[in-house]
């Protein structure tokens, strides 16, 4: 039998409206190097987005260097895949290769080399050091990577599928040739057809999104998959997501935040996956739940219980969002929420926001925000919406926001990478 623990999307380095993430995600990771020894694990596998941004701050990486060092020194016998998801830039994540090929068992696949299929063929070892199973790493497949020139009557999307199914019915082929009658993983960073969102995931260059989940789970016996912040099946019981670890924003507070351990006995078997809970190692707190007047607001805040962080250091205290149906007549708000938040054991995540009553009341379902906190990193994509809304009296359309936010995440890439 092998044992894996399979992660995704860590977003090192990541900011919530101002404030550092860095210190809690530290904390996640000291938990995770706890649990992977209590398992016992034979391999870790990181599905992509270990970074938030393509050029993530230096104490960063280091946190990511020195998390691998002690996995080592904790597991010197596991090994460590890691690939690239869409937030990583893929130069960066291969950059300290010779330090993990000198260290050992730790394989970190920033981009697509198929003229050298064989480092996206990585060997697991149980622990008796035999080949447990065959981990395909693949890295966030971009257009680009891949041979997605249109045949006759296809559309973009069904090019980019049969492409993305071409790779790894390849990789599989390769390792039937040179590892006969052992477990294959499938890693993956991408989309499947018929996953739901968390809420924060980048659109995917090209917005080419609708990748059967037979194209990866076909090919292996189980599949490793990151984008997806919400922990869920992917079309087969051995395909799953893990999700984020963490919440990357409000919105994601209510995910099942885990991580998946996942024992292979043989080709064929159906996989033992067990799901563990990442603690909530810093509260994300919205008052009030349900908007109201700003002096239910008010009444939020005063109300709600403080007191396990009365003396917590400054790192530990919640982010806590407010927002209230702006009826257009507040003045002096900024004042107002100082004199509100002083004292207080959390830390304000913006500033409140002010929703619009008519939007909130006509989308019971979904959190409408009309009056946009510029500082927020969401801040392009809701002034279009807002925009739309006020133009035409609705939401944009699914493909358009969808268009809006492939352009904006190109330009953020770009900008990383600059």
């Amino acid at each position: 039998m092998l044992r894996l623990l399979h992660t995704s999307d860590w977003h090192l380095g990541l900011e919530l409206r101002g404030h550092d993430r860095l210190p809690e995600q530290r904390r996640f990771l000291r938990w995770l190097l706890d649990l992977v020894a209590q398992e016992a694990v034979d391999a870790l596998l990181i599905a992509g987005d270990v970074y938030d941004v393509a050029n993530p701050p230096v104490a960063a990486q280091a946190a990511f260097a020195e998390f691998l060092v002690e996995f080592r020194r904790r597991l010197p016998g596991a090994t460590v895949v890691v690939v690239a998801g869409n937030h990583d830039s893929a130069g960066r994540l291969e950059l300290p290769r010779a330090f993990a090929e000198a260290i050992g068992g730790v394989h970190l696949v920033g981009s697509l080399g198929l003229e050298a299929e064989e480092r996206h063929i990585v060997p697991l070892r149980d622990a008796t050091g035999a080949i447990g199973a065959v981990c395909l790493a693949v890295p966030f497949p971009r257009t680009s990577d891949l041979d997605c020139r249109l045949q006759e009557g296809e559309s973009p999307d069904q090019a980019y599928a049969r492409s993305v199914d071409a790779l790894y019915r390849k990789l599989s082929t390769r390792v039937a040739e040179i590892h006969a009658g052992v477990p294959v993983v499938a890693m993956g960073h991408l989309t499947l057809a018929g996953s739901a969102r968390a809420g924060s995931e980048r659109v995917l260059i090209g917005g080419l999104e609708s990748v059967p989940a037979s194209a990866l789970s076909d090919h292996a016996d189980y599949v490793a998959l990151g984008h997806i912040h919400r922990a869920q099946r992917a079309g087969s019981d051995h395909a799953r997501y893990c999700g984020s670890p963490l919440a990357m924003d409000f919105d994601e507070r209510s995910n099942q935040h885990q991580v998946l351990v996942v024992d292979l006995a043989g080709p064929g078997d159906p996989p033992t996956i067990r799901p563990i809970e990442v603690p909530e190692f810093v509260p994300l707190i919205r008052l009030p739940e349900k908007p109201g007047s700003w002096s239910l607001l008010e009444e939020a805040v005063r109300v709600f219980d403080w007191s396990p962080w009365k003396d917590a250091p400054i790192d530990d205290r919640p982010l806590v969002e407010l927002q209230f149906l702006s009826t257009g007549t507040e003045s002096d708000l900024r004042r107002r929420t100082l004199d509100l938040c002083a004292g207080m054991p959390f830390r304000l995540a913006g500033s409140p926001r002010a929703l619009d009553p008519e939007a909130a009341d006509s989308s019971p379902t979904e959190d409408v925000r009309r009056a946009v906190d510029l500082a927020a990193g969401d801040a392009p994509l809701e002034l279009f919406r807002a925009h739309w809304a006020s133009r035409f009296g609705t939401d944009p359309p699914g493909e358009v926001d969808a268009c809006f936010r492939e352009v904006l995440d190109s330009v953020r890439i770009g900008r990383d990478s600059a």
